[in-house]
């Protein structure tokens, strides 16, 4: 089976550039490429791989080496892992004993492949096309496909202070501490009209919405055109991570430590998110981190506030998995004009994503409790929506000791947020969050069925390194 068999020709293009030359197409060259090829014949897409091969960038690569070298290149670029010892001693026999030629190699690997490898593939793959059209269209592009870890709490604070002394349009408070006394930042971008507000990570293992917000930070503080226009239409503030102490005991959590309080909470062995109920507020001494939440909402008095989390895995009866599932505020006592705006909201987040294949966009089937952000907000006077993406149970995996390498779904999910991110501050630029039908929000699906780590993938369990050759 080839890549053209099951893939449609930006794909195979796409898969060539990856597997081959470690990065993202040229807009140019996919265009001529796709062109270019029949790709019904298998013989002209192993044509296309040998001009790869033969090309100046490939031949002055790392993986123009041994086969040993290739192997380990394509494993890398597809899969963002180290190939194992096996894989590497039996794909090398394919190459030299068994004529296996280069350019099939990555088709070849990508059949053979487990789930959780064409799980990281197809990550990479929506990264990649994100790259090449956003090179084209001029918009923002991430420093690499990936990034190799979450951020710590130190280096998220080192990369908050980078970005306010790099860029003179953001600027940067410390609005409370943590129980810890560790900060608790807010970053302020922009001078417009309209105020939007994001808060991540109040549960502290819950940090794909942290890594978003620094993607768009970067983006939205930056000099390109798009960036210029959306600061003189809207202000922005930040609140890249609310439960930094919930964070630190994750880490030490992976780091073999047992018999802490659960990161989800705060060092009071409180839920944040359970704390905002306008009529019950809870106090400094008990959460510290809610109660700066609160204080920032009541200054900025924002349009919308937005509170991203993570959650587990949901699958649907396609095999396919939930990526993102969001909510407006359910708690009856809301002002039900104030609903529907938190839906055009939600319906905003819907049309940010319409251009990309990768997401699965469901409702989160969240409760009416008061003291919930959403509608604890939303009680206040502030549309409230919850933001909720995958990568919760990979989180408790990792805390008992997985050994897995998530760099390529941590930042395909990562990038998915700060598109809706993105997404929602255009529309509040232009003035279309205003006017999108709240009844488009509710033709969202509901979410799919839950899926236990265990079963997530039927043909490797908990990642072990099985090597699957036909």
């Amino acid at each position: 089976m080839t890549i053209a068999e099951t893939a449609d020709p930006d794909d195979v293009v796409q898969t060539l550039y990856l597997s081959l030359l470690g990065r993202a197409a040229d807009p140019a060259g996919l265009d001529f490429l796709t062109q270019l090829v029949n790709f019904e014949d298998p013989a002209a897409v192993a044509a296309l791989g040998d001009i790869f091969i033969a090309s100046s960038e490939f031949q002055n690569s790392f993986a123009a080496g041994s086969s040993e070298n290739f192997v380990r290149s394509v494993y890398f670029n597809l899969f963002d892992r180290n190939a194992g010892t096996d894989e590497v001693e039996a794909w090398t026999d394919r190459l030299d004993a068994q004529g296996l030629d280069r350019a099939d190699l990555p088709a070849a690997v990508l059949e053979a492949a487990r789930e959780s490898d064409l799980e990281a593939y197809e990550a990479k793959l929506f990264i990649a096309d994100y790259v090449t059209d956003q090179t084209e269209r001029g918009g923002y592009l991430p420093d690499a496909l990936t990034f190799p870890a979450l951020r710590s709490n130190d280096e998220l604070y080192a990369d908050l202070n980078r970005l306010d002394a790099e860029y003179d349009t953001l600027s940067l408070e410390v609005v409370g501490a943590s129980l810890d006394a560790r900060p608790l930042y807010a970053a302020t971008v922009g001078t417009g009209e309209a105020s939007l507000l994001f808060i991540t990570q109040q549960h502290g293992d819950e940090p794909i919405g942290t890594e978003a917000a620094m993607y768009f930070l970067d983006f939205l503080a930056g000099d390109s055109e798009l960036a210029r226009s959306l600061r003189d239409e809207v202000t922005v503030t930040v609140v890249p991570r609310v439960n930094p102490d919930g964070f630190a005991r994750w880490e030490r959590e992976v780091g073999g430590e047992r018999g802490l309080v659960d990161p989800r909470l705060n060092n009071n062995e409180i839920d944040l998110n359970r704390t905002y109920d306008p009529a019950a507020p809870f106090t400094a001494d008990v959460a510290p981190e809610s109660v700066a939440v609160r204080e920032l909402l009541a200054r900025l008095d924002p349009d919308f506030v937005f509170d991203y989390h993570g959650q587990g895995n949901y699958r649907d009866a396609e095999g396919e998995l939930d990526t993102m599932s969001v909510l407006w505020p359910t708690n009856t006592g809301v002002d039900p004009a104030i609903v529907d705006a938190s839906k055009r909201a939600v319906a905003a987040i819907a049309a940010s994503l319409e251009d990309y294949d990768y997401d699965q966009l469901t409702l989160y089937p969240g409760a009416e409790t008061a003291s919930i952000a959403r509608n604890g907000f939303s009680l206040a006077g502030t549309p409230g929506v919850l933001v909720e993406q995958r990568f919760g149970q990979e989180m408790t995996e990792l805390a008992r000791g997985l050994d897995v390498d998530y760099s390529a779904l941590i930042s395909a999910l990562a990038l998915e947020g700060f598109i809706t991110m993105q997404g929602l501050v255009e529309a509040a630029a232009d003035g279309s969050i205003e006017t999108l039908d709240p009844a488009l929000a509710e033709q969202i699906p509901e979410r799919s069925p839950s899926v236990r780590y265990a079963d997530l993938y039927s043909d490797d369990s908990y990642g072990a390194e099985e090597l699957l050759i036909a």
